[in-house]
């Protein structure tokens, strides 16, 4: 827009009258014009490109009506066209910091959704980190690939310096949309860039999408996946939106409550310090749903070893974890006890 730049520089020179040309992000817009609308300003005209909004403005009781309509023959030229991924990245980023709205109508129209879409969500999680989104594409593109001609393209959305969102078509997953085999993309990209770049990335997996409307609650669903596993499990690297509910839950609760539990449960039975064996033995036996042998195996024991670490946690937390009701409380616990 530096045509718009330079007109209104030599309308306020030769004219004096008061205006402005001012660029912003498309979920700050509203909040600049009622800003300047309070101070008697008003919008002339706007258009959007890459680098965001722009707007031009006058100080309304300064113009008067025949030069205010002159205005028009400077600002008419047609505004720049914006790709379909540059308004996917402009509504999801305002979807990311709370301007929530709906699945924009034009879109919908000049999108072809020919099949369903997988979203992964990129966390960086070293917030010093200096690493660029931008220097992930090649790696993201040669990940992703098609062998389909007329395959839909990957979609990659930098929401801040913290996400990075990907909007994949199935057929670059090979069609793959098993949840366990979503996770090993997940796994497959997560070890790439750990290899590639020695970052710390953490990724999360959706599941397959059928329409574009439902990308702003895939997203928000995949930010709150994130919250909680950052705050109650934050060395796990990979996960999928269908996991970690109670994790979820409980980082949707007031701090007052939060606490409220934790006090209660230490009420209900006398849990001593966990030492990081028993934790590790407890959480491995809560993801294999309570199964000793499954446990066991992935542990890496021998069954009797389990069955003896087991009962030695009952004779000290009087709670036997390989009960359905103890193994809530104890769950419960292991989630609440850093608070």
């Amino acid at each position: 827009m530096e045509n718009w730049i330079k007109d209104v520089e030599k309308i306020h020179q030769a004219t004096g009258l008061p205006i402005t040309c001012l660029q912003t992000e498309a979920n700050k817009v509203e909040e600049l014009q009622q800003t300047h609308k309070e101070r008697g300003w008003e919008l002339v005209t706007s258009a959007q490109d890459t680098d965001g909004i722009w707007l031009v403005l006058i100080e309304s009781s300064e113009w008067h009506p025949a030069a205010r309509a002159m205005l028009d023959l400077f600002f008419t030229q047609p505004l720049q066209k914006t790709s379909i991924p540059e308004q996917i990245g402009s509504w999801l980023q305002g979807i990311a910091v709370g301007n929530h709205r709906p699945f924009p109508a034009r879109l919908e129209q000049q999108w072809a959704w020919r099949e369903k879409r997988v979203c992964f969500l990129l966390e960086r999680c070293r917030v010093d980190s200096t690493f660029e989104w931008t220097a992930l594409q090649p790696v993201l593109h040669d990940f992703f690939k098609s062998n389909e001609q007329s395959s839909p393209s990957l979609i990659c959305v930098p929401l801040n310096h913290s996400y990075l969102f990907l909007i994949v078509p199935l057929s670059m997953l090979a069609n793959q949309s098993e949840k366990e085999e979503l996770l090993e993309w997940a796994s497959g990209l997560h070890d790439l860039i750990t290899t590639e770049y020695m970052e710390n990335i953490r990724i999360l997996a959706g599941l397959p999408l059928s329409v574009p409307t439902v990308l702003d609650k895939e997203l928000m669903q995949l930010l709150s996946l994130s919250h909680a596993i950052a705050h109650f499990r934050p060395r796990t690297m990979v996960a999928g939106s269908w996991l970690h509910l109670l994790e979820r839950w409980a980082s949707s609760l007031p701090s007052q409550a939060a606490t409220a539990i934790s006090n209660q449960i230490r009420s209900l039975a006398s849990i001593p310090q966990l030492n990081a064996e028993q934790v590790e033995t407890l959480e491995t036996l809560f993801s294999r749903q309570l199964n000793v042998s499954d446990t066991a195996r992935q542990l890496f024991l021998h069954r009797n070893t389990l069955l003896y670490r087991l009962d030695k946690l009952t004779e000290q937390t009087g709670l036997d974890p390989r009960m359905f009701s103890d193994a809530v409380l104890l769950q419960l616990y292991l989630l609440f006890r850093q608070n």
